[in-house]
């Protein structure tokens, strides 16, 4: 047995089964991986091997596994790692090594991995003895999920992953898997968040990642419909309740009630820029605040929060919950949350019908919307186009949702689908994987359609092409009224998809968005990526100035707004 074969045994008892790579150092792992009946997804970019890692561990609430080469490979692989770390997802990155034999000889292809790596992850080692590579790879997973999860690095030279090991001192090394898992709120703090939801007249939930990753589903939707407490869904938290414009929201669209609330509860996530600090003009200055994390140190970031609560985001829940039972609480008229985003929906409603010039985008995001089904997970990536994305889709099912905030990376949406996409197949599901992004962000990791043609992904992608980084060209505008570093070819992607054997649409009116989309989602039917270019018309990017259309928190600090 070779050092790379424990490594992947290691892997395979973490509950992966695909893994994501680029060759390179570490070709040994690739056979390994083979030779187990793992799947192995080779791409064209280390970031973006991260990112389909991502993808997949956020697809899956489980770990995710990235091997990349060394030197540039690791360099390239940052972008993703960052993105990773700054979302909370769980991956191991294998980074390859020049032999031993070569420290500082310089080497090609050769960097102190894991210093550079050490600000965006919570863990980075070196090993040095095949023998423990089975043991690294449990105590990598280890870390990376527990506490606040995140990425890890592991360091392999070459010949420790070729090196033949000792398979019965391997194998003692080896004891039971363990899954950490964030503790049980102390009961003063639950005391203390249920009396202060007793008090509250208009109570609002902002769940975040953590109630995504905790499984809270359930208890929200008791929270919900049993006490009538308006939710609010953030990120991948989406679709843990079906989105019904009722009393449940995503964030982007129901944030516009959030300064409604006298008592928000904040069930997983951080009080960060993507929920504007949880400050005004997104939240009344007199709401008190309950926030739960899975550690303490992300409590009271920005503000200071009245009732605290360290630990599982799904059994903090349960315990206010159980102190609503106990207390025979009356449900809440949760109307009020309704009411408050209605000017947002009628506004959004009155735009986008135009059936003269080029499309849209909230052409593109409604034509989807009516023919995506409900158990789809939609990806969003962009920014100009992301914001009417945000204000279109209601996502129903769990997971459904993926984009890339927190960090704000763009480019990560093909990546991202075809880590879901290969994280769907992997389970047997028959899920759909639709993408929408911008030409700006799609550009990015374009040469990723060939990977995902190559492993049989069934993904839909919506391109809205303006022909500019849209949300840069509203900021030249104003300060310079020029578009200098800004505007580009409305090139035509779809031939360059179709090129890299994916089936490839275009669409340059709006009369003919409809008709590329069922196209390109019968091609998807039958197993193919299948890519709709859509010209979008650059004057669109204008009536995001009304602040009552932005979906993006950044968009309306800087505009100032409601």
């Amino acid at each position: 047995m070779l050092g790379a074969d424990l490594m992947a045994q290691a892997v395979e008892r973490q509950g992966v089964r695909t893994v994501f790579g680029l060759p390179g150092h570490l070709e040994s792992f690739f056979g390994a991986v083979d030779r187990r009946g793992m799947r192995l997804l080779h791409m064209r970019h280390e970031s973006a091997v991260v990112l389909a890692a991502d993808g997949y561990a956020t697809t899956r609430r489980t770990l995710g596994v990235a091997c990349v080469t060394s030197g540039p490979g690791l360099a390239n692989a940052v972008g993703g790692i960052a993105s990773a770390n700054d979302a909370g997802t769980p991956l191991i990155i294998f980074a390859g090594r020049n032999p031993f034999a070569m420290l500082d000889a310089r080497p090609q292809q050769e960097l102190d991995h894991a210093r550079l790596v050490r600000s965006v992850t919570k863990w980075s080692q070196v090993v040095h003895d095949a023998n423990r590579l089975g043991e690294y790879v449990e105590m990598a997973a280890r870390i990376a999920l527990s506490g606040d999860p995140g990425p890890v690095l592991l360091e392999i030279p070459r010949d420790v992953a070729t090196a033949t090991v000792d398979e019965a001192a391997a194998a003692g090394s080896l004891g039971p898997v363990i899954r950490a898992h964030a503790p049980r709120p102390a009961p003063d703090d639950v005391a203390r968040a249920s009396a202060l939801l007793a008090k509250a007249k208009r109570p609002l939930i902002v769940a975040g990642r953590g109630a995504y990753w905790s499984h809270a589903g359930a208890v929200l939707q008791q929270l919900n419909r049993e006490y009538g407490i308006p939710v609010l869904l953030q990120g991948p938290s989406r679709g843990l309740i079906p989105e019904d414009f009722e009393t449940v929201f995503g964030w982007p669209m129901g944030s516009i009630c959030a300064r409604e609330a006298d008592v928000v509860i904040f069930a997983g996530g951080r009080l960060e820029g993507g929920i504007g600090f949880a400050a005004p003009p997104f939240f009344a200055a007199d709401a008190a605040f309950i926030q739960v994390a899975n550690i303490a140190e992300e409590i009271g970031r920005n503000r200071v929060v009245e009732a605290p609560m360290a630990g599982d985001t799904r059994l903090a829940l349960e315990a206010l919950r159980d102190g609503l039972a106990a207390a025979k609480a009356a449900a809440w008229d949760g109307s009020w949350a309704k009411a408050a985003i209605a000017p947002r929906v009628a506004k959004i409603e009155s735009l986008g019908h135009s059936e003269d010039g080029q499309v849209h985008p909230l052409r593109m995001a409604r034509e989807l919307a009516a023919r995506m089904a409900p158990d789809a997970l939609f990806v969003g990536d962009g920014a100009n186009c992301n914001n009417w994305y945000k204000a279109t889709f209601r996502i129903q099912s769990s997971p459904g949702f993926l984009d890339h905030e927190p960090f704000g990376a763009m480019g990560t949406g093909l990546p991202f689908a075809i880590g879901a996409a290969a994280a769907f197949q992997e389970d047997g599901s028959t899920r759909q994987v639709y993408l929408g992004t911008g030409d700006g962000a799609f550009g990015q990791y374009l040469a990723e359609l060939a990977t995902a043609s190559l492993h049989e992904l069934p993904i839909f992608v919506m391109v809205a092409n303006d022909g500019t980084w849209g949300s840069s060209r509203n900021i030249t505008l104003r300060l310079f009224n020029g578009t200098t570093g800004v505007d580009m070819n409305q090139s035509r992607y779809d031939i360059v998809a179709q090129g890299l054997e994916c089936d490839g649409e275009f669409a340059p009116t709006p009369a003919e968005v409809g008709p590329a989309f069922d196209r390109a989602l019968a091609a998807v039917r039958e197993g193919k990526t299948a890519v709709v270019n859509v010209l979008v018309d650059r004057a669109a990017s204008g009536d995001r100035a009304d602040p009552l259309v932005q979906m993006i928190s950044f968009n309306r600090l800087r505009f100032g707004g409601v």
